[in-house]
């Protein structure tokens, strides 16, 4: 859909905008089938985001639904002020243009450290709707986080990254190292809570200085950790071993707070277990989009993935094999 067929359906779609002068700007974010248009010169001010989306993915018309339930349990998202269902076509809150990442170099503990602290009170919220009391108006969701979810990450990890920079003999060696195995095992037997998936800092808008969600169609049941280290371990963030402690001690205190946690121990080692599991999908990724799909910009994350993961691996909850295999990438 063309940004001039999106004003002509938004047009149809509020009659009481027509008379106005607006304004209708792509925004150039987003993918996955998926086109935003920002509109202002609403005649009340402010603006609307239209998003049109492809049925290619399952996930692009459950942002709808999950949106909606997201608002009704008070979870910080925008809201969908009008929709068309046959045309793939909402129109959705303006949050505006300032996520956690444009603050990477505000100063930390007068902007950034509050920021993610907000973002991480509301991504709790989300993280303390639990599997095992799942509300009644839940929506359809994503699959959950389980040993099918874990071993394709792992495989997408091996074959798009290691087979295809290091060796397809490495690949097979790290495939068969009961490591990689037990990770899975153990992730997939730990309880789930609600995800958002990909919570990243480009994923949290901070309109007012109050932390929202976006890019939650993926939401799925999973390990809350999962989320925190897509967080801050995120390879596109730059974060001092000192801020990503404050970070994690800070939503350690949350579940705390809130009765979730007795052991800061086991809190550590499935932190650092998904971190390991993330950062793998995350390399994977990496080599596909560079490799397959000739993004090449992608290879520039790459070795700081790899000293995360090395530096993980040497810890309660990491993958020792990936030290000697990552130590020259990173």
């Amino acid at each position: 859909m063309t940004v001039t067929e999106i004003e002509q359906h938004t047009r149809a779609a509020f009659p009481e905008w027509n008379e106005a002068d607006l304004r209708f700007d792509l925004i150039e974010k987003g993918g996955s089938g998926r086109i935003f248009v920002r509109v202002s010169g609403l005649p009340e001010g402010g603006a609307v985001i239209a998003m049109f989306y492809l049925n290619d993915r399952a996930d692009n018309k459950r942002f709808a639904p999950v949106t909606d339930f997201l608002n009704r349990h008070e979870i910080p998202a925008p809201e969908v002020i009008r929709r068309n269902d046959e045309l793939n076509l909402l129109w959705v809150e303006d949050l505006g243009e300032i996520d956690l990442g444009t603050l990477e170099d505000s100063d930390w503990d007068d902007v950034r450290a509050p920021a993610y602290r907000e973002a991480l009170k509301a991504v709790f919220r989300l993280h303390s709707i639990l599997e095992a009391e799942a509300p009644e108006d839940l929506p359809e969701l994503e699959p959950p986080f389980d040993d099918a979810l874990y071993t394709w990450e792992q495989e997408y990890f091996l074959e798009q990254y290691v087979a295809r920079f290091l060796s397809p003999e490495t690949a097979s060696s790290l495939a068969a190292s009961p490591e990689m195995k037990a990770l899975r095992d153990e992730l997939a037997k730990l309880p789930r809570s609600l995800l958002h998936r990909d919570f990243q800092s480009t994923n949290v808008m901070m309109p007012g200085g109050e932390a929202h969600l976006i890019d939650y169609q993926g939401l799925r049941w999973g390990v809350p950790e999962y989320d925190l280290a897509s967080m801050v371990y995120d390879p596109y963030i730059t974060f001092s071993e000192t801020e990503r402690d404050e970070l994690v001690d800070y939503y350690f205190s949350l579940k705390e707070e809130a009765g979730h946690e007795t052991s800061r121990e086991a809190f550590q080692k499935r932190l650092n277990q998904c971190a390991t599991q993330r950062l793998m999908q995350a390399m994977g990724a990496y080599g596909f989009l560079s490799e397959v799909k000739g993004k090449s910009e992608f290879l520039q994350h790459i070795p700081a993935a790899a000293a995360r993961l090395v530096a993980l691996s040497e810890q309660d909850g990491g993958l020792p094999p990936l030290k000697e295999v990552l130590q020259g990438v990173a």
